[in-house]
């Protein structure tokens, strides 16, 4: 680009506006060993989007991407901050990176930005080395003269000690923040201290995702709006050069035509990330999804050691929906309601007299038209209340209700310090709501609560089988489910196993929610704990569920009220009592169901 034709108009339409600048003066080395200035991708695209609309809204720039891998966004990125630098005055860019070799990388590219400047560009500086960048001349000669910026450029790495203390940076890039080993957010605190609330400043975090850590935190206030943080995920599938071209007799896979269907997926797409998986990962797709996530729940799910299938989980996030409404209880003095999926389910079966009569010109019983009600019958399912107590008070009192024959968990309630004595009457009230459901309660810390429901006149509890320690031979019972280094294996198992099959069984997002965090710490030893800052209590109240409506103690089958229609008819005259309304008729029975309150 020739500077000297170019009018004033011309050139601040190019230095001022940095997507017009870093596509005219910034160059990079490419994938493919060309060296040219750098041509906005689709994903770099979105970004950049992103920060223009930031710019023009005169707002503070705070964006969280998770990304694929080599989509070029710690390209982008160090772009913008090397504009933010080297067309602006007073100001300073900051990039602090993982490890040194990366930092390292992302100083070469910002020299190779400075190098490739028209000359008549570049700004003057008097320090340039792979720790700052500093564009204020020669440190001798008046400002004025010399054009000196008085702006700076800082590269640094996590686990340096405090970086940029007492600095003010107005572009901070975080690069693969995800990796970083700052357990206590402590680095990141104190970073972010440094870039004022100002419109023209920014911070940007990006990275590949690396577990249930505290960036997985940091995205998920995001997502639900409690941060000013924008996040931004991009697949790999949204980056053009990811596909490459099938042979003739390419088929796909059952994993590859879902793909196809969910995610809308070409076959050169499915063939490259085929190949990609065979090649770069050992035919391991869990690592490849990590690495090259098509959602971000796939990205951290297959980046952690989830107890629960990857796979499986973002299956439930997607079948999982509201509950159908909220009951409120009334039985304690709570705010919390019962959030129901599917209502207690009631099938209502009506039995018919079919009337006949005696055909002297067949010499036959015929049917006639008429039928005649004799009985109504009430058929309604049974249940079960899996139920985890708060213990020591962490975690939330969790109830959860299962179906005992569809297997499907149809309500939850979730309650924090409420007494025992008055958690028993919650609990009961749910059960006698849901047909008098059997109740299964985890009685690690206290069996206080089967006490007080059974004060309340309840009955239909889940026991436990087991033999006294003083006589083995001595079969005793034990109301409730005790949850041991020996139950606990099988309870969760069973439950992954159903969710395997059917992840539609469990609709409640909170549920996948703390799935996603539960992780196996210990796989030759079977530990299963939730992350740290998460729960487990709504998984145990639904595994003690399932697993306890699967029993035999359990009801597996409708259970009926059968209410008998007696019919006293005047015909003619005469008084007819019962059925028959002649004397060689024959009748015979039919039933027909009707569905009501059906979930």
């Amino acid at each position: 680009m020739n500077l000297s034709m170019m009018n004033i108009g011309e050139y601040e339409e190019i230095l001022g506006n940095p997507r017009n600048f870093i596509e005219n003066f910034c160059y990079i080395t490419t994938k493919d060993g060309k060296f040219e200035v750098i041509k906005l991708n689709y994903p770099q695209r979105r970004l950049m989007e992103i920060v223009e609309k930031s710019l023009e809204e005169k707002r503070p720039i705070r964006i969280r991407v998770l990304k694929a891998r080599q989509m070029g966004f710690s390209t982008l990125i160090s772009a913008l901050g090397f504009w933010w630098a080297a067309m602006n005055e007073n100001s300073a860019y900051a990039v602090v990176a993982h490890k040194e070799t990366s930092a390292s990388s992302i100083f070469e590219k910002n020299k190779i930005f400075y190098d490739n400047l028209p000359k008549v560009l570049r700004p003057m500086t008097n320090r340039f080395n792979s720790e700052r960048i500093s564009f204020n001349g020669n440190g001798q000669a008046d400002y004025d003269e010399v054009g000196g910026l008085r702006s700076k450029i800082f590269f640094g790495t996590a686990g340096g000690g405090e970086l940029f203390r007492g600095e003010t940076i107005l572009f901070l890039h975080k690069s693969e923040v995800a990796f970083w080993e700052d357990k206590e957010g402590t680095l990141k605190k104190s970073l972010n201290a440094t870039v004022p609330e100002t419109w023209f400043s920014a911070i940007i975090e990006e990275t590949t995702a690396n577990g249930y850590n505290e960036f997985k935190d940091d995205w998920d206030r995001s997502v639900r709006g409690e941060d000013d943080y924008i996040p931004l995920f991009v697949g790999w599938n949204e980056m053009e050069e990811y596909q490459s071209t099938p042979p003739s007799d390419f088929e796909l896979t059952e994993k590859e035509l879902f793909l196809q269907m969910e995610y809308d997926l070409t076959d050169a797409q499915l063939f490259w990330r085929r190949k990609k998986i065979a090649n770069d990962y050992g035919g391991n797709d869990k690592w490849f999804q990590q690495e090259y996530p098509l959602t971000p729940e796939e990205a951290f799910i297959a980046s952690g050691f989830g107890v629960f299938d990857g796979d499986i989980v973002a299956a439930g996030y997607k079948y999982s929906h509201k509950p159908k409404f909220q009951k409120e209880i009334t039985s304690a003095l709570i705010k919390e309601r019962l959030l129901v999926w599917e209502e207690p389910e009631i099938k209502e079966i009506v039995e018919y007299e079919q009337l006949s009569r005696w055909s002297i010109k067949k010499q036959e019983y015929e049917y006639y038209d008429g039928t005649l009600e004799v009985a109504r019958k009430q058929v309604y399912a049974n249940y079960t209340v899996g139920v985890d107590t708060s213990g020591m008070g962490a975690d939330w009192n969790q109830i959860a209700v299962w179906h005992n024959i569809t297997k499907k968990m149809v309500a939850r309630l979730a309650i924090k310090n409420l007494p025992e004595q008055y958690l028993a009457k919650v609990v009961v009230e749910i059960a006698k709501y849901y047909f008098d459901a059997m109740i299964a309660v985890e009685v690690n810390y206290s069996h206080a609560l089967y006490d007080y429901m059974i004060d309340e006149g309840y009955k239909n509890f889940y026991f436990t089988e087991n033999y006294a320690r003083v006589d083995k031979k001595k079969e005793v019972l034990e109301y409730g489910w005790n949850t041991t280094k020996a139950s606990k294996g099988p309870l969760i198992s069973t439950l992954r196993a159903a969710l395997s099959e059917n992840p539609s069984i469990i609709p409640d997002r909170e549920f996948w929610s703390q799935a996603e965090y539960y992780l196996m710490e210990d796989s030759q030893k079977n530990i299963m704990n939730a992350a740290k800052g998460h729960f487990d209590d709504l998984i145990m109240a639904a595994a003690i569920g399932y697993i306890v409506c699967c029993s035999f103690q359990a009801k597996q089958v409708y259970s009926q009220k059968t209410q008998k229609i007696k019919h006293n008819d005047k015909i003619g005259g005469i008084i007819v009592g019962g059925l028959n309304l002649n004397p060689k008729q024959k009748s015979t029975k039919l039933r027909k169901g009707v569905y009501t309150n059906n979930a």
